[in-house]
């Protein structure tokens, strides 16, 4: 519609004053889109560890909607039963990826690099021998990230949703400055989003250990002072008993030296 508009083509049907109104609301839906764009880019790019919930929950929708739907049509299903299986496969695989968190961070690391593949290297494909090439390349990566994220999960997430969310706003943001057509340009806006929105995150992520370890520390050392006053209760109450029983020791000897010295005096008193 652009490109005709800009070239002065009539559209049959449309006078110039709907091709103009037509023209305007596709604009403006446009302008939406990339601020939407922009800002969910940015949350993502700048909070993605700490949305991983969220972001799971997302993905785990997209793939079960993609199972339900490949479910539905390979099991012959029409009618009701199509949507009926596509919903309880996109609820089934939310809830899934919400409940199980390195199953969640599996999908949300697999969808997101082949995000970034696709806005990398599709533009620059010509012919369908480097679509495969690149798919294939693209999957193998995506797949050996996701299983990384499993092992190394806030290392990867993080990085991974800083790329993806500075590649969104990078191209959204080049598209809004006039510059779409300039692909290095775009590429600029989202390596710098992309380096500041990594660093934000690992900046995050090291306070949040900080602080668990400042909570830890204290924690051990209250637990550490009351391992020390019981320690200190057990020993006056050690050095207690010991007092008692040197005392009963000693008023024992005393009793027992006074016995003796009665008897002498009545051995001496009968002698006499």
């Amino acid at each position: 519609m652009v490109q005709a508009w800009t070239m002065g083509i009539k559209l049959p049907g449309i006078s110039d004053g709907q091709a103009d109104m037509v023209l305007s609301r596709v604009m403006q839906m446009a302008v939406v889109i990339q601020i939407v764009m922009i800002v969910v880019g940015a949350l993502v790019c700048f909070f993605g560890l700490k949305l991983v919930r969220v972001l799971s929950v997302l993905a785990g929708m997209v793939i079960g909607s993609g199972i339900g739907t490949g479910a539905a049509f390979g099991l012959g299903f029409s009618g009701t039963m199509i949507p009926i299986t596509i919903l309880l496969c996109t609820i089934v695989m939310a809830v899934l990826c919400c409940g199980v968190r390195k199953l969640g961070i599996f999908f949300v690391v697999l969808l997101h690099t082949t995000g970034i593949a696709a806005s990398l290297f599709l533009p620059g494909i010509k012919d369908l021998t480097q679509l495969f090439i690149v798919l294939g390349i693209s999957g193998a990566a995506a797949i050996l990230l996701s299983v990384l994220a499993m092992i190394k999960p806030e290392i990867i997430v993080v990085v991974v949703t800083g790329i993806s969310g500075g590649l969104s706003v990078g191209t959204a943001a080049a598209a809004l400055l006039g510059m779409a057509q300039n692909i290095w340009a775009g590429y600029g806006i989202s390596g710098a989003a992309a380096l500041i929105g990594i660093w934000v995150q690992f900046m995050m992520q090291s306070r949040k250990i900080g602080k668990n370890e400042r909570v830890y520390a204290e924690r051990m050392k209250g637990q550490v002072s009351r391992e020390s006053e019981v320690e200190k209760a057990r020993r006056i109450l050690e050095e207690e008993d010991e007092e008692h029983q040197n005392s009963g020791k000693a008023v024992k000897g005393s009793n027992a030296k006074d016995d003796e010295d009665g008897e002498d005096d009545d051995i001496k008193f009968i002698n006499l």
